[in-house]
């Protein structure tokens, strides 16, 4: 074999390995979307169903920790862009998170944390307000 028929060879080689990738790549693209169409919506239905069949209901407790600071505990449906929704209300309402945990179980979301408010100077945040003002957020939701 001469050198010109071997490098012609790999160059047509290579080619057709080209193609192929691109039929693949192809192909799992037009699979992916439909996968995740159908597991996406499935979720959300069901975490709400999950959570009212397990007896958990949406509930605030909200605990005085001196001053401006509050320890929150939030249980609300686990539903996507929910928490994200939680958490700009809260700033927009000048509370500044502390030490923050998130859980989800059974289609419900806990979230807790420490919050620190910067609106109002060294006014005292009010515990009900503050349980009240949440439990209209996350209805909100």
């Amino acid at each position: 074999m001469k050198k010109e028929t071997v490098i012609e060879d790999a160059i047509t080689y290579i080619r057709q390995l080209k193609g192929r990738v691109l039929f693949l790549c192809d192909q799992v693209l037009q699979v992916e979307p439909l996968e995740e169409e159908e597991t996406k919506p499935k979720i959300d239905e069901n975490a709400a169903e999950e959570m009212k069949n397990c007896g958990i209901e949406e509930d605030v407790k909200v605990t005085n920790m001196g001053g401006n600071k509050l320890r929150i505990n939030i249980i609300f449906g686990k539903k996507r862009g929910n928490f994200t929704k939680l958490v700009e209300a809260m700033n927009a309402l000048g509370f500044v998170f502390g030490d923050t945990s998130v859980t989800t179980l059974k289609g419900a979301t806990l979230f807790s944390s420490v919050l620190e408010g910067t609106h109002g100077g060294d006014r005292i945040i009010r515990v009900e307000e503050t349980r009240e003002l949440l439990l209209k957020i996350i209805r909100g939701i």
